[in-house]
């Protein structure tokens, strides 16, 4: 923290050494950076953490669905990172951040033509920007059919599950839960919810629920274990030496 206000927030993440893995791999990317990606992502999870530590020692509330929401808002981008940094050669790693990247800019495109936003060249639309990222990995070698294939976060959290070596059943399940509290679902709340009162009604019973800490205590600890990877694999990424690009 740059300061006691939180006006300013510094990640930590460093400088990316330009004979890491991470430099070696951001290049030839045209822009679309492995980096940025991962640091993006390390970023979204943070910003969530640091709104959920505010919200109960600053605000004093501690509401019942606000705190799964914010927690899933913080294990799917770290799952995200884990997933990126941990890809299994530099072809890899490049094909899943370009994987985003094509989501992102698809994202954007629906976003544009929902809102009827007007595109002003040379500027491109999100469409025609996702189009290219996949001309762009086959014109690298890369696999343009997996950079295209769309992605599911609950798929994404399985597979970074199994790199950190957690039950994928139990993250699964965690992941669900936070899920439903920020769909408004009424089977998390009764599920995972402390019933606080209860008042009979004409065609059943209304109950008040509170914040289950001990449920969501496990969603808590699978959250810090999937931001505490990406954190260390992006500063090994960042610093290490990386094998030499191809010639």
């Amino acid at each position: 923290m740059d300061d006691e206000q939180h006006e300013n927030v510094s990640f930590g993440l460093g400088d990316i050494d330009e004979h890491s893995q991470l430099s070696l791999d951001d290049q030839g990317m045209d822009g679309r950076n492995v980096s940025t990606v991962v640091i993006h992502a390390i970023g979204a999870a943070i910003d969530h953490i640091l709104t959920l530590h505010l919200l109960t020692t600053k605000a004093g509330v501690v509401t019942n669905a606000a705190p799964w929401t914010l927690l899933r808002g913080a294990m799917e981008p770290a799952a995200l990172a884990v997933w990126v940094l941990n890809g299994g050669s530099r072809d890899i790693r490049r094909e899943r951040a370009l994987r985003v990247w094509r989501q992102d800019m698809d994202d954007r495109g629906k976003w544009e033509e929902d809102t009827g936003y007007l595109i002003t060249p040379p500027a491109k639309s999100g469409k025609i920007r996702a189009a290219e990222i996949v001309s762009h990995a086959n014109s690298m070698g890369l696999r343009g059919d997996q950079v295209a294939t769309k992605l599911y976060y609950s798929g994404l959290i399985e597979r970074a599950a199994e790199i950190i070596g957690l039950d994928t059943k139990s993250i699964r399940a965690h992941w669900r839960a936070s899920s439903g509290f920020a769909h408004g679902r009424s089977w998390a709340s009764i599920r995972l919810s402390s019933p606080s009162s209860a008042r009979r009604m004409r065609d059943g019973y209304e109950f008040s629920m509170t914040l289950n800490e001990d449920e969501h205590r496990k969603l808590a600890e699978a959250t810090t274990a999937f931001l505490t990877r990406a954190l260390d694999d992006y500063a090994k990424a960042a610093q290490e030496a990386g094998a030499p690009l191809a010639s």
